[in-house]
């Protein structure tokens, strides 16, 4: 089964390369939809796509996801979400519906990845061919009954080139596209600032107290910065 060492993925998905020396070989990729999850009720469902030619077999888990108190993502077996069923046989140009059972939030949001992993063929590793295997790392929400308080940023330079967004609202804010004054210091997705907890940043150039502008997916933000 997955264990958290074994997840090499940063983004949302990526390739891993397995196997000898030999000219590579793509194991057949699939996809998972919707690839965001978020509910209120005990049970959420993923739709597994295999376009390939090939059955694939892929191993699912769910594991709790935090951040510590430098703004580090952790991940950790969890013993209450589950993913079901943990391991499949997905066929050729088929889809599988996989059911993820998370706990139920009270007054903040409760933050989890399921990982879904693609196993490689073994017989093609045997042969000395370089495999491909894709893994995705999906973030999963169970949400409270009642909304929970949006999110509340702020913002402090730990050094000349990294900052840590910290997040004291009961809901998640995914962050993107950090300015200062119009000039980009670090683009694209940044991650997540997660309920009641901080994510740390890398900058492309140093910054110095004031405010910065952050798009979320709740909108554009100006964030004080000291």
């Amino acid at each position: 089964m997955i264990k958290p060492g074994m997840i090499l993925v940063v983004a949302l998905a990526e390739a891993v390369c397995l196997g000898g020396s030999a000219r590579p070989s793509c194991a057949d990729g699939f996809t998972a939809m919707p690839v965001t999850i978020e509910t209120r009720s005990d049970f959420a469902s993923i739709t597994i796509t295999n376009p390939g030619d090939h059955k694939m077999y892929l191993e699912n888990a769910v594991y709790e996801w935090t951040a510590d108190s430098l703004g580090h993502e952790k991940l950790a077996e969890s013993e209450t979400a589950i993913a079901s069923p943990p391991a499949m046989w997905v066929q050729p140009r088929a889809t599988y519906n996989l059911r993820i059972h998370l706990p139920p939030a009270t007054d903040n949001e409760l933050a989890f990845r399921v990982v879904i992993q693609q196993v490689p063929d073994r017989s093609e590793i045997q042969a000395g061919r370089i495999v491909f295997a894709l893994t995705q790392r999906l973030p999963a929400f169970s949400e409270p009954a009642e909304a929970p308080a949006p999110p509340a940023l702020s913002a402090r330079i730990v050094d000349p080139q990294h900052l840590l967004i910290t997040n004291e609202g009961g809901r998640r804010a995914r962050l993107a596209d950090i300015t200062v004054d119009g000039r980009v210091v670090a683009a694209g997705l940044v991650g997540y600032a997660l309920a009641h907890s901080s994510l740390a940043i890398a900058l492309k150039s140093p910054i110095s107290p004031g405010k910065i502008g952050v798009e979320t997916d709740l909108g554009h933000r100006d964030v004080d910065l000291r």
